[in-house]
């Protein structure tokens, strides 16, 4: 018998496995948008447990961020993205600890500007990048 919860997981997993480095980082920024939501109807519950477990999760999701960054390559940009990634890392320290829902908040539309301004770039990139020469086709006589 198939557990709708296995074939979603597995799912999931393909598209982890298949995706380019930056559909990566977006899933990982659409992942913590998923779990700010489900830590604002946590909070509104008042279910303690569930909203350390998400803001621990959002956090592991920045912590992964910040260890995909290369300031070699990326220069001020990644040293900018370190510092925003400490930045919500804070927020959601100080959410977790007074179990005060303001600092998701606060951070909520940084990280969703920041989601779409990564997609933005990634369209663009895909539109820019030379296509694909065409494949060659067999010309067979019959």
């Amino acid at each position: 018998m198939n557990n709708p919860y296995n074939q979603k997981a597995a799912y999931r997993k393909t598209q982890v496995e298949t995706a380019s480095p930056e559909a990566l980082i977006l899933m990982l920024y659409d992942g913590a948008l998923r779990f700010i939501g489900q830590a604002e109807i946590a909070f509104e519950e008042k279910n303690i447990e569930q909203i350390s477990n998400l803001l621990l999760r959002i956090q592991a999701i920045f912590a992964e961020l910040m260890t995909a960054l290369d300031k070699e390559k990326g220069g001020e940009i990644a040293v900018n993205l370190e510092r925003l990634y400490v930045f919500f890392l804070e927020k959601l320290g100080d959410a977790n600890i007074k179990k005060d829902v303001a600092p998701l908040l606060e951070i909520k539309p940084l990280i969703q500007n920041l989601r779409n301004t990564w997609e933005m770039a990634m369209q663009r990139h895909q539109n820019s990048a030379p296509a694909a020469p065409p494949r060659p086709r067999l010309n067979v006589a019959v």
